[in-house]
């Protein structure tokens, strides 16, 4: 039996729930500092007086970090640890927000697209930390209702900032929304460091010469007998190929390869909905706070979408229930654009589209860590992840480019939702190519991700 599966049986100790606790609160940091610019663009705007093009460079700014945080930072947990790694990406989170504030007309945007990209390549290598912390940690009685608030929690992070943060930027500044992020990122840092244990499956793979005594030092206090040698590892081939080699060959390669075409597509359609949804309905109606408003749309959309998929999910196969949730978003975003930026349509139709939308984080979140040997898990979801930004990249910019040559919001919001059908064939793809091969799939959870 792995260290993990003896761990989820039976009631949760202290040690478990605060770990899950952790790993949340910084899935909700995250959907924080993801969403500033979403709500702070118009005010940006306004102060700078740039074009949509140049807004969104600031948009996407966040997006290229993760890529960096993604590929090259996240695969560093594998070796260093997740708890570390953990320390270092809120520290890197903190550092950026703090860049942002010094920006001004007369510098102009750069030190605020700076100021994302640090944030981004933190964000990124958190993603990598958080997921498998969450899986480990995580009892079997309770896991349904944990799979879905880490679902959510995003959304979650998002609306906190867009309903208490939003608001005050008009009296206190943009600056303000960094300000706070800075506050937040420095005190998930001490946290992080202070209260959040290593993952189990990292420690059992025996990467330190203290690894037996750390492990059983942790299992103790969660009233788990100690063992006696470190268990059988199940990452030989990985030991013996090498990481990126894992990753990319064999039947893994194809799962990757079809991993990556359909996130980067997934993300082109999420961040284009994310980052203009909110302005094109704000500019349109010439009032700058509306965009707080629609950010809360997507937000409390996407949280109640989140619960619904990790419920269905623990029911259904994921991969199936993915394509089906992916079709639906197609329709209900391009119906965003096509029913206009009037309130408070706009606002419904944005909450009706996001709550199919978000779900396609879950799904990927969830599929994409169980293709992977334990030893090569971070490095395979942060390659996924990170080449998907690409698209998360080019969706800000691209919108700019179409909003600035005078498409409309339906044609751009039509456009730009149909890539998610590509991402839901894909996932339909992987299901499909793991059963003809008699291969196991991911299960419909977080367990994906545990060793």
């Amino acid at each position: 039996m792995k260290v993990t599966d003896q761990v989820v049986q039976g009631k949760m100790s202290g040690l478990q729930i605060r770990a899950v606790v952790i790993a949340i609160a910084l899935v909700v940091l995250d959907g924080y500092d993801v969403s500033l610019t979403s709500f702070s663009a118009p005010y940006i705007e306004q102060g700078f007086g740039v074009s949509k093009a140049q807004l969104g460079l600031v948009m996407s700014g966040a997006l290229i970090g993760m890529l960096v945080g993604s590929i090259f930072v996240a695969p560093l947990a594998d070796r260093i640890g997740r708890r570390r790694m953990g320390v270092i990406s809120t520290t890197t989170i903190a550092i950026g927000m703090f860049i942002g504030p010094f920006a001004t007309p007369e510098t102009g945007t750069w030190p605020l697209v700076v100021s994302r990209i640090i944030t981004g390549v933190g964000v990124g290598s958190l993603v990598a930390v958080v997921g498998v912390i969450l899986a480990e940690y995580t009892g079997k009685r309770v896991y349904a209702l944990v799979m879905a608030v880490y679902a959510a929690a995003i959304n979650i992070g998002g609306l906190l900032g867009s309903t208490i943060v939003g608001p005050m930027l008009g009296e206190r500044g943009w600056q303000f929304g960094w300000w706070v992020g800075f506050a937040l990122s420095a005190l998930a840092a001490v946290v992080t460091w202070a209260l959040l244990p290593e993952s189990l499956a990292w420690l059992s793979e025996g990467r330190r010469t203290d690894s037996l005594q750390r492990l059983n030092a942790l299992l103790t206090r969660m009233h788990r007998p100690a063992l006696e040698a470190l268990p059988e590892s199940d990452s030989t081939s990985v030991k013996a190929k090498g990481l990126l080699r894992t990753v990319f060959t064999g039947r893994t390669g194809l799962y990757t390869l079809l991993m990556i075409v359909g996130y980067v597509a997934y993300m082109l359609s999420f961040y284009f909905m994310t980052n203009w949804a909110p302005s094109s309905v704000a500019s349109a109606n010439h009032d700058p706070a509306l965009a707080p408003q629609l950010v809360s749309a997507f937000s409390i959309g996407g949280i109640l979408g989140n619960v619904l998929f990790g419920f269905l999910g623990n029911k259904f196969s994921v991969r199936l229930l993915a394509p089906v949730f992916l079709i639906l978003a197609t329709v209900f975003l391009a119906l965003f654009g096509i029913a206009g930026p009037d309130m408070p349509t706009a606002w419904w139709t944005l909450f009706v589209a996001s709550f199919f939308v978000c779900s396609g984080t879950a799904a990927f979140y969830t599929i994409v860590p169980g293709l992977y040997p334990t030893l090569a898990r971070s490095t395979g979801f942060g390659v996924v992840i990170g080449v998907g930004r690409f698209g998360g990249i080019a969706a800000p910019i691209a919108g700019g480019a179409a909003f600035d040559a005078g498409m409309g919001m339906g044609t751009a919001f039509t456009l730009f939702a149909l890539p998610m059908l590509v991402g839901g064939f894909c996932i339909l793809a992987l299901h499909l190519v793991q059963r003809r091969s008699g291969a196991p799939g991911p299960q419909p959870a977080l367990a994906d991700a545990s060793a």
